[in-house]
């Protein structure tokens, strides 16, 4: 089992936003706790428990995942029992997720189980399942189904560029690998170097710094070697230096 660190100090960085709801408030992207409150007032939820365990059921995905949040904020632990029954029904991927992470932040292990079975399920959309690898740092814990999980959407070629990038980012952080498990990040990272896209390319490159293995060094050197894009091979240069 793999333990690791908290990548962020405010689970909410990593909460997908509505895009009705971004448009209302300003900078909603990277959204501090204390503002789950006034995207609840914008679709005109009252903060009282009782009006937020309501909410937990409301037609509106949106509000249910934040009802989920600002109750996790307020640390309504008698609301626990609730915010399972809704995740129970829940069927909106991005709900799920942040209902899980509510859970887990007032100390339900109902919440670790929901994020795990997430980070397993390869049919579940790769952007939250990615989320799912994101909230488990957060609540301190990592296990084999989180690092598969990343490791697949890193290696997909069939999946957006996008998400490649974000599971890239993520291998990194895995702490207390076996060392079978270190080589098969590291490996699979290299592959990565030599992908069609040059955000994987990159975001590859970030890796291999991140991992610090001086191994990486003559692969770098080989890809900037080849590489035609300029601002890529800068990239790979700057990530070089750190691993000299």
């Amino acid at each position: 089992m793999l333990k690791c660190p908290s990548l962020v100090t405010s689970v909410l960085a990593f909460v997908i936003l509505p895009s009705a709801l971004s448009q209302k408030a300003p900078e909603v992207g990277s959204v501090r706790l204390s503002r789950i409150g006034d995207l609840l007032r914008i679709q005109h939820i009252e903060l009282t428990e009782p009006a937020l365990l309501r909410a937990l059921n409301n037609p509106n995905p949106d509000v249910r995942f934040l009802a989920a949040m600002k109750l996790e904020e307020d640390k309504a632990v008698d609301a626990i029992p609730a915010i399972k029954e809704a995740l129970a029904i829940e069927r909106v991927p991005r709900d799920r997720v942040n209902m899980a992470v509510a859970l887990g932040l007032l100390g339900d292990p109902a919440g670790h189980a929901e994020l795990k079975k997430v980070c397993a399920d390869r049919n579940f959309i790769p952007e939250f399942r990615l989320y799912a690898v994101r909230y488990m740092f957060d609540l301190h814990f990592q296990d084999a189904d989180c690092l598969r999980a990343a490791e697949e959407v890193a290696e997909s070629k069939d999946l957006r560029p996008g998400d490649r990038v974000s599971a890239l980012s993520l291998l990194p952080q895995f702490q207390n690998l076996t060392p079978e498990e270190s080589q098969e990040v590291f490996e699979l990272v290299l592959k990565c170097l030599e992908d069609p896209e040059p955000i994987v390319r990159m975001a590859a490159s970030d890796a291999l710094a991140s991992l610090g293995n001086p191994s990486a060094i003559p692969y770098i050197e080989a890809a900037i070697a080849k590489e035609q894009e300029e601002g890529t091979r800068l990239v790979f240069q700057r990530d070089l230096k750190k691993l000299r």
